[in-house]
């Protein structure tokens, strides 16, 4: 199976590429800051891709690039994620829990 969370990433870069602003009328520090995750939310984030992988809803390979974008524990310097990980890469995966914590919920 193909890493579909790769491939966002990398879609999601290209388009962030050519943004000359983020949209809403943001800065690109405010969507940084948009995008930083609490204590709870990192180890929600953390739980829900374990689960998914464990249910056989994403591959080994899918969970593994949440699971070190998320890194091992919070992190306050970058918002709740792994130290350098960008905003393309907090996007998919943020919206992939979403989608995840959905299909749990039977959304």
């Amino acid at each position: 199976m193909a890493n579909r969370v790769t491939a966002a990433i990398e879609r999601t870069r290209v388009r962030i590429a050519k943004l000359d602003e983020p949209l809403n009328g943001m800065s690109w520090e405010e969507a940084e800051a948009v995008s930083n995750i609490s204590f709870a939310d990192h180890h929600s984030y953390q739980n829900t891709q374990a689960r998914a992988f464990a249910g056989g809803v994403i591959s080994a390979s899918e969970a593994q690039v949440c699971y070190l974008a998320l890194g091992e524990v919070w992190n306050d310097k970058n918002g709740g994620w792994a130290e350098g990980v960008d905003l393309a890469t907090k996007n998919v995966v943020t919206q992939m829990i979403g989608e995840l914590l959905g299909m749990r919920l039977g959304k």
